[in-house]
């Protein structure tokens, strides 16, 4: 049964958000015969992790991720905002939820506003696949979610690029990721909130 808003929506958004029903219910996954997570925060084995990898690259292949990122970035570059009947729909499919969160949600949308066109080119269409996963880091011991006393630096070299020295805690798939978002000090001198820098760094 149609929500108000469903039934409020234009016509190319209701036919989009029927395609996209219908091709969730005849694309779900089965049971795969063991537990799921809910969150990428609860994935505790390869076959769990594989299996979500999987799905989101099936998703991405069918045209359903990546609606509104540019086409030259592995995006669709879809103008109608059409991303979140996606969303709904998953959610109202009970669908596997997409295992690339890190990815998807903080460090794509950052290299769409802030990279260069070199790293858009190269990272942006693997995280909507989930060929190269992310993860995060930004807790450290002693700091938790208090970002600003983050001490982790990152010291400038002589070639352009910077050497990390620091540790970071709590870094959900880790082990599975190719990038890390990272914050570090690059300016010690400066006040908490101040002198941090946003990477993207290597695995």
């Amino acid at each position: 049964m149609a929500s108000a808003q469903e039934e409020l929506e234009p016509r190319e958004i209701a036919e989009f958000r029927a395609e996209v029903r219908a091709w969730m219910e005849a694309n779900k996954p089965a049971d795969p015969g063991f537990k799921l997570p809910q969150s990428f925060l609860e994935v505790e084995s390869d076959r769990q992790f594989d299996f979500l990898r999987s799905w989101q690259r099936k998703v991405y292949e069918a045209g359903y991720l990546g609606l509104d990122w540019p086409a030259e970035y592995g995006g669709r570059g879809d103008v109608l905002k059409r991303q979140r009947v996606v969303s709904q729909e998953l959610g109202r499919a009970r669908a596997p939820f997409l295992v690339n969160v890190i990815g998807l949600q903080w460090a794509g949308p950052t290299i769409l506003v802030y990279g260069t066109e070199a790293q858009k080119k190269r990272m942006l269409k693997p995280i909507l696949s989930a060929e190269e996963i992310w993860c995060q880091g930004f807790s450290e011991p002693g700091s938790g979610s208090d970002l600003a006393s983050a001490q982790a630096r990152a010291e400038k070299q002589a070639d352009g690029s910077y050497r990390v020295t620091g540790h970071k805690v709590w870094t959900t798939l880790a082990h599975k990721a190719k990038w890390m978002i990272l914050l570090a000090r690059t300016d010690p001198d400066a006040g908490k909130y101040d002198g941090l820098s946003f990477f993207l760094c290597p695995m």
